[in-house]
């Protein structure tokens, strides 16, 4: 997140021109800090007397990754920063239409306020993820936001920026900055607003764009426009996976910044524990006997390759005798369908 004293402001020369010309200046790109590096101190998201602001796209009860990691990592930075007169404040999409919300949650989620999923959150948070200090002392903050069916996403209805009062404009994150920024309200830029602004990248939107219609015209416009939102409103720009298109390279790097939760680490000593023991040649999964087995989490759209993973499963069978145990763990529009097709195919 932070910005090394030193490195060049965000480049302002089209990435187009420099490679078209190549008398032009190469275009710097960042690197990660280092212990050695003096962090320039608008940018530095340790300082506790912060005020930070995390904008994301979803919210819990909906377990997609930017209602999950944003939460946690608002967690994590609150923690301690109250005593410091800093805060952190994470600013969810609140669905007021109650069929939108039957979509997005199921039919067992409802709420009928705001303060009712604010205290479903801050319930998760206490229970589930174990950060007691944290539910208590993290802001939650909403904006209106609408569901578009076909891509299964949440929109902000209004101008965000002008929701958040000028004094608390440090640093802000924003979760998918592309994607809040597609149906923007007329308003104030984000990179205006505050001082510093990061952008994470959750998603592949351009693949998305490649399995709808017309998709020769709507990816291609998605790469584009994501490109620009990214480099309209970021100071800089995380992207969580080298394989997510090229958006701004003046200001982008691959990071991990969702770290690893405790239950998985717990889990993985237990694993350990297991595989050490002479049970392990008996392990119905871990042994050297045992069918092997794959996994898939995430939402089950067609989208995230699902199909093509089953076909390759089936070829791999068929072609070479691989048998090959497929679990599926998640939900989403296409559930149905591709747990059809799982059955159809064997």
């Amino acid at each position: 997140f932070p910005q090394r004293l030193g490195s060049p402001p965000p480049a302002t020369l089209p990435i187009a021109l420099t490679a078209l010309d190549k008398t032009l200046p190469p275009i710097p790109k960042p690197r990660p800090v280092t212990p050695s590096d003096t962090i320039l101190p608008h940018t530095n998201i340790a300082d506790k007397s912060k005020n930070i602001w995390i904008v994301t796209t979803g919210a819990l009860p909906w377990m997609t990754g930017t209602a999950v990691n944003p939460l946690l990592r608002a967690a994590y930075l609150s923690m301690g920063r109250k005593e410091e007169g800093g805060s952190v404040t994470l600013l969810l999409p609140w669905v007021e239409r109650e069929a939108d919300q039957k979509r997005v949650y199921g039919s067992e989620r409802r709420f009928e306020t705001q303060d009712d999923q604010e205290e479903y959150v801050r319930t998760w948070l206490r229970e589930t993820a174990d950060m007691e200090r944290a539910s208590e002392e993290l802001n939650i903050k909403w904006y209106t936001a609408w569901q578009e069916v076909l891509e299964d996403s949440l929109y902000p209805m209004g101008d965000l920026t002008g929701l958040i009062p000028e004094e608390e404009c440090d640093i802000c994150v924003l979760e998918e900055p592309e994607h809040l920024n597609w149906y923007r309200a007329p308003g104030e830029n984000w990179t205006s607003k505050f001082k510093h602004v990061v952008g994470i990248v959750h998603t592949n939107y351009f693949v998305y764009a490649t399995e709808q219609p017309a998709a020769f015209i709507r990816a291609p416009g998605m790469r584009l426009l994501s490109s620009w939102m990214c480099r309209a409103h970021c100071h800089r720009l995380i992207k969580l996976s080298g394989t997510l298109q090229q958006f701004a390279p003046e200001k982008e790097l691959v990071e991990n910044v969702h770290g690893v939760r405790r239950t998985f680490l717990d889990i993985g000593g237990e694993l350990r524990t297991k595989l050490t023991s002479p049970a392990k040649d008996t392990d119905p999964i871990f042994s050297a006997d045992a069918t092997p087995t794959v996994y898939f989490i995430g939402k089950m759209l067609w989208s995230k390759g699902i199909g093509p993973l089953i076909d390759l499963l089936k070829y791999a069978e068929e072609s070479a005798g691989l048998k090959v145990k497929f679990d599926m763990y998640g939900g989403g529009p296409n559930k149905d369908e591709a747990s059809a097709k799982a059955e159809k195919m064997g």
